[in-house]
């Protein structure tokens, strides 16, 4: 998984990202992006540096005009990001993850009321509307119209999402 910030090139980088210690964590270029200069940062080292991430895109919240992308696919916005990677940061101390993200979405729908007892969603981002015909739409991810849902949810890069083996 690799998390990348873009904030105009006359910003000044969120505090994490300016420290020295936090060089490890992330690379750091200024590149044209056809809308103008932008720092561009780039985690790669997750979930290694996940706290750090998470830092940084918080407090880049305030800075107009930044934009993330996650495996190159832009996010709608750094709030829906951070929300995302800090569900993944807490389920990593989770011995089952897949379970954790289950229980995570059951916990959403019975918070919202959701009327549908037989969803399984596997992650709390995915519509619990997803299961709207006669049989459960959202068992795993292999499922086309889930795959769709976790475009549209903005999750699908999440490692813990239940794929078949090398298909």
């Amino acid at each position: 998984m690799q998390i990348t910030l873009y904030l105009p090139g006359d910003a000044l980088l969120p505090d994490p990202v300016s420290q020295p210690f936090a060089v490890p964590a992330f690379t750091h270029v200024l590149e044209e992006t056809g809308s103008g200069l932008h720092h561009v940062v780039t985690f790669v080292k997750l979930p290694e540096y996940i706290d750090l991430a998470l830092q940084a895109i918080g407090e880049s919240v305030r800075i107009p005009g930044a934009w993330a992308a996650v495996g190159g696919q832009r996010m709608s916005s750094l709030v829906a990001l951070w929300n995302r990677l800090d569900c993944y940061r807490q389920s990593l101390s989770s011995s089952d993850r897949t379970a954790y993200c289950r229980n995570k979405a059951a916990s959403v729908r019975t918070g919202l009321g959701c009327g549908l007892a037989f969803c399984s969603a596997p992650c709390q981002f995915l519509c619990p509307l997803c299961t709207l015909k006669d049989t459960p739409l959202a068992q795993s991810i292999v499922h086309p119209e889930t795959q769709v849902l976790a475009v549209l949810g903005e999750i699908d890069w999440c490692p813990n999402l239940a794929r078949p083996a090398d298909e």
